[in-house]
């Protein structure tokens, strides 16, 4: 992504001037870091969700089991959900795997961190 946009940010340059060219990589590697830092973190205390825009925190108190299902709204694909004991979902978003037709090495990946969460939150004394 940070090679995407010097390169455009390059050809910019190349054509449009020096100002446009770094207007265009500094709006490019705006959107590429949020991207890139996206991750699921797993602590003592729950899960931290690292998006793009916010990070979501859910405690292993509150969490049921986790499943690979599709997220929920616009977003494409599959991901690992967490569901709740009150009933609620949490989309594990920066799990998702991004293709429109996922293959079964996507999906075998999603099932192994789902087993993985599993297993911590069995570790944390919840059924």
């Amino acid at each position: 992504m940070v090679l995407l946009a010097a390169w455009f940010g390059w050809r910019v340059f190349r054509y449009a001037g020096p100002v446009t060219g770094c207007l265009v990589a500094v709006c490019l590697l705006s959107f590429a870091v949020p991207i890139m830092r996206t991750c699921l973190i797993v602590t003592d205390e729950g899960l931290i969700d690292r998006r793009t825009m916010r990070t979501v925190r859910v405690p292993w108190q509150r969490i049921a089991e986790f499943r690979v299902a599709r997220p929920g709204g616009p977003w494409g694909g599959f991901c690992v959900v967490a569901d709740c004991r009150d009933g609620a979902q949490i989309d594990l978003l920066s799990s998702r795997a991004y293709s429109r037709v996922p293959s079964s090495r996507h999906l075998d990946e999603l099932w192994r961190i789902c087993w993985t969460l599993e297993e911590r939150l069995a570790a944390h004394g919840q059924d």
